[in-house]
């Protein structure tokens, strides 16, 4: 495609000299020069006139060339590719074929191979149980002959025994019987005797554990007294050791918590807490005393024994190892300023 570029510019062109002149004014004569100088302005066109009309074609020409190529390429591929498939289909094809056919014998043989000797293993089997059965014939034979031979010899031989022992403890033999026959007659007898010597035996056991019952009740009040007095005994030497035998005069101090918030709506709330053991605290008069006392900062031995006893309290409180047992126990932690606590 063919295409005009123009190109314009203006052209400066320095130029500079010098004209002399001479002549005679009233006979006498002059002469002298006079420099000039200035700039010259040209504009210049260039218009530049492009052919592309060869190119293109050769373009044109080599796309088609390339086409052509591509197409000879895509088909050629095309064609490998199928001849691949198709040859790669007839090896496989092949390859199982053989291997089917060479498992398939492998099979049939081994299939020979364990019909002919399963075929003698079933013989061996028929003539072995024909053996087991004659054996087991014999056998029962022979046991029905031992076992009524021997059976005789165990039935003397019990009855044997039987007399032998009889005769070696025939006391507790004589015994045993007599005592079945007396058993009997008292069963069968009068029980008025029975009863009353039952009656007495019976009334005596129960004397008898009564008076276990209230010895051993005994024993125990008498070692629940002895562990009481014990105890005071102790608790008695502590409190002597421990207070003194004097009348002092001393003060005692509690603590009173003062309290002094403002709301949302700007208002100021005092508040006074007392421990429960004290009497009733006029409130007024003690708020009004700690507005008139002057405040400071907490000393530092103050704060640092409160931090300690603070931190104690919280490990206590918040002992626990969740998370959110460990965050509440560091934000009340942090909440802690020792700089906003003031003290008299």
């Amino acid at each position: 495609m063919s295409y005009r570029r123009s190109f314009n510019k203006r052209i400066a062109v320095p130029y500079s000299g010098r004209v002399s002149y001479s002549g005679t004014v009233d006979g006498k004569p002059y002469s002298g020069s006079v420099p000039y100088s200035g700039t010259a302005y040209e504009d210049v066109q260039v218009n530049i006139d492009v052919e592309t009309t060869p190119f293109d074609n050769s373009v044109a020409h080599c796309n088609n060339s390339v086409n052509v190529l591509t197409g000879a390429v895509v088909a050629t591929e095309t064609a490998q590719i199928v001849s691949i498939d198709s040859n790669a289909k007839k090896v496989g094809s092949t390859i199982v074929e053989g291997f089917f056919k060479t498992i398939r014998f492998e099979i049939s043989q081994q299939i020979a191979e364990l019909s002919s000797r399963l075929d003698s293993h079933l013989a061996h089997l028929h003539s072995m149980a024909k053996r087991c059965v004659e054996k087991q014939t014999q056998m029962q034979g022979d046991y029905q002959r031992i076992s009524s031979r021997y059976l005789k010899i165990f039935e003397d031989l019990d009855n044997e025994l039987s007399n032998r022992i009889y005769e070696l403890d025939k006391p507790a033999f004589v015994f045993k019987n007599q005592s079945d026959k007396h058993a009997g007659r008292t069963l069968t007898g009068d029980l008025a005797s029975t009863v009353a010597v039952f009656g007495a035996e019976s009334g005596d056991l129960q004397v008898r554990l009564s008076a276990s019952i209230a010895k051993k009740r005994a024993f125990d009040t008498i070692g629940k007294a002895n562990t009481f007095l014990v105890k005071q005994k102790r608790l008695n030497d502590t409190i002597n050791q421990t207070v003194l035998n004097e009348s002092v005069a001393a003060v005692q101090y509690s603590p009173v918590c003062f309290i002094e918030t403002q709301n949302e709506k700007s208002q100021i709330d005092k508040n006074l807490y007392q421990a429960d053991f004290l009497p009733k605290m006029q409130a007024n008069e003690m708020i009004s005393d700690f507005q008139a006392k002057t405040w400071g900062n907490l000393p530092k031995d103050n704060a640092e024994k409160i931090g300690r006893y603070f931190n104690a309290e919280v490990s206590n409180r918040y002992s626990t190892g969740d998370t959110h047992t460990n965050r509440v126990r560091e934000n009340i932690v942090k909440m802690l300023n020792f700089s906003s606590i003031k003290s008299v």
